[in-house]
């Protein structure tokens, strides 16, 4: 069991760990916006849009846990995980999918030329 110092290094490493993640997930949000920026209207663009609103949802998912975390409510700890895994799962599956389709559309409009 840890005591002491070794909790306070893993709080530390927590609350750390969720701030950069949160960060990532805003700079994964303007790079979205840059995307669409390059395809404008379309199919594309709407599927881009689906995962800006992931990666909000994501983000305050990661807030909550955080506050969760604060107050010590270890029962909710355990939901939102699950949750934060699923969500993951299911943001990087349609970002895979994503990057295929755009990928495709970007050498289809390079044959067309």
């Amino acid at each position: 069991m840890l005591q002491g110092t070794e909790l306070e290094y893993l709080a530390w490493l927590y609350e750390i760990g969720t701030i950069l993640g949160i960060a990532l997930l805003v700079y994964c949000f303007y790079l979205i916006a840059k995307i669409k920026q390059l395809f404008p209207g379309g199919n594309i663009v709407k599927k881009w849009r689906i995962m800006q609103i992931l990666i909000i949802l994501l983000s305050a998912i990661f807030i909550i846990d955080w506050i969760v975390w604060i107050y010590d409510l270890h029962d909710v700890l355990f939901i939102l995980g699950g949750i934060v895994r699923l969500s993951t799962g299911l943001f990087i599956t349609i970002l895979i999918g994503l990057f295929y389709k755009t990928y495709k559309l970007i050498l289809h409009k390079d044959k067309s030329k």
